[in-house]
């Protein structure tokens, strides 16, 4: 069975962190690699910083989960 977590606002950057230690990796290898398969130049800080204001886009979560090998299903309640 497929591990599933729940995503809300008040954890992400929990869950986040949680994805990257499990898949192997750090926030800083993973920002690394978002920016290099999506052709940006944000910094770790930058990322940090919305994810703990809680200020990040979907697009960029949809990245995150991309590069990291997992994907979003939308279910209703």
């Amino acid at each position: 069975m497929t591990p599933e977590y729940n995503l809300s606002k008040e954890d992400i950057r929990k869950l986040i962190k949680s994805l990257a230690a499990y898949e192997g990796t750090t926030l800083t290898r993973l920002k690394i690699e978002i920016n290099h398969k999506y052709n940006k130049t944000d910094t770790l800080e930058n990322l940090t910083n919305k994810l703990r204001n809680k200020t990040i886009k979907v697009s960029e979560l949809l990245e995150i989960f991309d590069v990291l090998d997992y994907e979003v299903i939308v279910r209703k309640k």
